[in-house]
């Protein structure tokens, strides 16, 4: 069931409809606060407009790093274990 969240982000009020729980919605509002502040912190003449464009490709670059992380990670688990595999044979 869909709950809906008062968040701000950029000192800016959102309402999200979401199915997740209320420390998810926070955690995720806390993340996305935190990208977007330091963006803003680094240039005070920056739009709100181009703070979220940045802060969405940070965001992305976060996720595409962690999902390759995580590929990698696989990977050599894999390995491990067809070594392991090997070793009883």
């Amino acid at each position: 069931m869909k709950k809906t969240y008062e968040v701000t982000i950029l000192d800016q009020k959102f309402m999200l409809k979401t199915e997740n729980n209320e420390d998810h919605v926070k955690r995720v509002t806390d993340y996305v606060n935190k990208v977007m502040h330091a963006i803003k912190m680094r240039s005070s003449t920056i739009s709100t407009q181009n703070v979220a464009i940045l802060g969405a490709l940070n965001i992305a670059e976060d996720m595409y790093a962690k999902t390759d992380e995580t590929k990698e990670i696989i990977a050599d688990w894999k390995d491990r274990l067809n070594d392991l595999i090997d070793l009883k044979q």
